[in-house]
């Protein structure tokens, strides 16, 4: 089996997902900034709870609605992503008509 592009008959996997997603990050990099924005979330939640001051208040409820539409946003291109991601593996593991015969 050969893939254009590629000297070897077997690409290599990692190259060919990041050939795939181009400038994109990774499912595990998305993991990693929605991961970040989560703990900060839960930290303005905790200064919410702690503060009496209505402006303050109003500054962290709309930092928190903020912080929950990025992390959907997040949550929903890691999922994208990891599809395309597996998508790819699965391309390269199954055996071509060729192999079948």
């Amino acid at each position: 089996m050969r893939f254009e592009g590629y000297e070897d008959d077997i690409p290599d996997e990692e190259q060919v997902i990041e050939d795939v997603l181009g400038e994109n990050p990774r499912a595990r990099e998305l993991r990693l900034m929605r991961a970040a924005l989560e703990q900060r979330r839960e930290r303005i939640r905790h200064e919410l709870s702690r503060t009496q001051d209505e402006r303050e208040r109003a500054r962290n409820e709309a930092k928190l609605a903020e912080l929950e539409a990025q992390i959907q946003a997040l949550r929903n291109e890691e999922a994208i992503t990891g599809f395309v991601e597996a998508s790819v593996r699965a391309t390269l593991h199954k055996p071509s008509l060729d192999d079948e015969e």
